[in-house]
């Protein structure tokens, strides 16, 4: 299992996943069903998940997913695969086709994972909800482990899978049937630990003892990623990621004088912070969407009204629906809102977003108006 200081870390359904279809491949060349397989990671290190069989289905890898001490409703479901060879017309309308080098391989949901009927998600409308960086992570993996040619199949369960989803958003938010298969880095960072939180005030001091008095907060991988090549002047120790905590980040700021704070954040955490959430973790989605459609409707009351957008649940599926000259307005409206709220909590930090794309692409820097 993978560390961070005191707390353990766990692994996404989409690194377990990829390291099923390694134990497949290897049971495939090798003969055998290994006990444990090395996956690559997207941060480049390499990691060991252990491998089972099951005895009612002797051609299927499985494993228990580990969640680290951030565990939620998957934390120990078992998740089994199979890998068989195949023709590509065998490839369902619903299936991912992947290149990996000159081989194809074709991705297809079995029992437990849900299928995506809404656009706006990280996994395309009417296919499976499998995510694009796991996707990506499986590819790479199989590449790596000399899957080079011919045409393969994938197919992905979760037992109780769709059991399990009636107790995540994924039905409001258009998942149907079952999880998801997820993962940017394919680790669980234990966020909703309450240690979490002393591990960002940990880092704030830290950074406050070396003499820094800019902290930027980030809300994952991708905006971190995007902070630090938008902030290259300042170092390191200025970076952390605090994903649901913002009022306890930046009550550490407070705490350590800090004189600047910028938050490294999407669309959906910045209509949190206008709607005066303090923990992003605790809410639902529904609940940030009102203010979403309120603030559109000043922008253009004619796109506020259309039955699509008073239907989408989530943020990311209405962007899709906001004219494309409205939406940076819209954003920045969302923005000005937070920043004022936090101004008004925190009078003594000056704050600043930076607004990415759900690519992680920076859209805009706003800071508080004086």
């Amino acid at each position: 299992m993978a560390e961070q200081g005191s707390l353990r870390w766990g692994y996404s359904t989409g690194a377990c996943a990829t390291a099923l279809a390694l134990a497949l491949w290897h049971q495939h060349t090798a003969g055998a069903l290994p006990k444990a397989v090395n996956v690559l990671f997207p941060d480049g290190q390499v990691r060991s998940l252990g491998i089972t069989s099951l005895p009612e289905q002797s051609h299927c890898a499985a494993l228990y997913k580990d969640g680290g001490d951030d565990p939620d409703c998957t934390h120990g479901a078992l998740l089994y695969a199979s890998l068989q060879p195949c023709a590509t017309h065998e490839a369902g309308e619903h299936d991912y086709v992947l290149p990996v080098g000159k081989a194809v391989l074709i991705v297809r949901a079995g029992e437990g994972i849900g299928l995506c009927t809404r656009p706006g998600l990280d996994c395309d409308c009417g296919k499976w909800a499998i995510n694009t960086a796991p996707r990506a992570m499986i590819a790479c993996n199989l590449a790596r482990a000399g899957m080079h040619a011919g045409c393969w199949l994938l197919v992905l369960n979760i037992r109780n899978g769709a059991a399990l989803a009636q107790k995540t958003l994924n039905a409001h938010l258009g998942i149907v049937g079952g999880l998801s298969i997820l993962g940017t880095t394919g680790l669980v960072r234990p966020f909703s630990h309450a240690a979490y939180q002393k591990t960002i005030w940990l880092c704030t001091r830290s950074h406050a003892l070396s003499g820094g008095r800019h902290m930027v907060f980030c809300t994952g991988g991708r905006t971190l990623r995007g902070a630090k090549a938008t902030l290259s002047q300042l170092p390191p120790s200025a970076f952390v990621c605090i994903a649901d905590f913002i009022g306890e980040s930046l009550r550490a700021a407070v705490e350590f004088a800090m004189h600047e704070v910028s938050i490294a954040c999407m669309a959906g955490k910045i209509c949190k912070y206008a709607a005066g959430f303090d923990n992003t973790h605790a809410h639902t989605v529904a609940q940030d969407m009102d203010l979403f459609r309120h603030e559109l409707h000043s922008l253009c009351p004619a796109c506020a009204a259309l039955p699509a957008l008073q239907a989408a649940a989530s943020v990311r599926e209405a962007l899709l629906l906001v004219p494309q000259q409205q939406k940076k307005a819209l954003l920045q409206r969302l923005a000005a809102l937070a920043l004022a709220g936090f101004a008004k909590k925190f009078p003594t930090v000056c704050v600043q977003v930076l607004l990415f794309d759900f690519e992680g692409k920076l859209l805009f820097v706003q800071k508080q108006e004086h």
